[in-house]
């Protein structure tokens, strides 16, 4: 008896080491995401924070130099959360590619474990046959000698 081989069974590991790479990946996109997602929400803070602050300074008597520092922290507040909310965007654009990828590689491997099984029950179930045969003959010899001792 012949222990039990999948053809493809190579290609099925590799599915497998392709399905784990990519879901290192997509746990790094999820990450980077939620990198870009903090910072961006910290410059939101900022900026909000720096808009009270010039509303405080406005209604107290204040330097136009003041005034003018105040603004241009918020305009460069604005710039960056600008950059900010684009590299957000395209990390949630990497995370969205990135999981229908493992999404492909989890289909891809399933598949080849579906087809493994199906291989496996049916090499069993061969096996389970010829051994049935091979017993089947067996009795049949014995019973064929019994038969023979009881007559001669």
């Amino acid at each position: 008896m012949s222990g039990f081989r999948f053809n493809l069974q190579k290609v099925l590991e590799l599915r497998e080491r392709l399905q784990v790479e990519s879901a290192m990946r997509l746990a790094a996109a999820r990450t980077e995401a939620d990198r870009a997602k903090h910072a961006m929400q910290a410059l939101e803070e900022a900026r909000v924070r720096g808009v009270e602050e010039a509303g405080r300074t406005a209604t107290n008597p204040t330097s136009a130099g003041e005034l003018q520092r105040i603004a241009l922290l918020i305009d460069q507040i604005d710039q960056h959360l600008d950059a900010a909310e684009t590299a957000h965007r395209e990390a949630g654009e990497k995370v969205t590619d990135i999981a229908a990828e493992f999404k492909r590689a989890f289909i891809e491997r399933q598949v080849l474990d579906r087809l493994r099984t199906r291989k496996l029950a049916d090499w069993r179930e061969t096996e389970q046959r010829v051994d049935q045969a091979k017993m089947d003959e067996v009795a049949l010899v014995r019973h064929t000698r019994r038969t023979n001792e009881d007559q001669g």
